[in-house]
C-alpha cells in the first residue's frame, strides 16, 4: 500500500487528486448492480405471466387505491410552471 503522503495522485491531506480514485479496476460508472438486474428481469416476468395489460386493468377495478398508489409511484412527479408573477398552486378547498 503506497503511503498518502508520499503518494503521486494524492494532496497533502492525502485525499484523492482530481481523476484519480481508490479503485480504478472498479465498476464503471452507471453500470447496474447484477441483483437489481436480476430483481427487475423476475417482476417483469411475474407481470407477464399475470396477465400484463389486462392484470393492471383488473387491479385498478377491483383495488383503485392500490392502484392509484402504484401510479403515483411510477409516474414522474410535475414540476410547477414557471412564470414572472407567481408560482400557481392548487387549492385543495377553494371555499375556505
Amino acid at each position: 500500500m503506497a503511503d498518502k503522503e508520499s503518494g503521486e495522485n494524492r494532496n497533502q491531506q492525502g485525499q484523492f487528486l482530481p481523476g484519480n480514485c481508490a479503485n480504478p479496476g472498479g465498476r464503471p460508472k452507471g453500470s447496474r448492480n447484477a441483483t437489481t438486474m436480476t430483481l427487475q428481469q423476475a417482476l417483469l416476468e411475474s407481470f407477464h405471466q399475470l396477465g400484463g395489460v389486462q392484470w393492471l386493468v383488473q387491479l385498478g377495478r377491483t383495488e383503485p387505491r392500490t392502484f392509484a398508489t402504484l401510479l403515483l409511484r411510477l409516474l414522474p412527479q410535475a414540476q410547477p410552471e414557471e412564470s414572472d408573477d407567481e408560482v400557481l398552486v392548487d387549492d385543495p378547498d377553494p371555499d375556505v
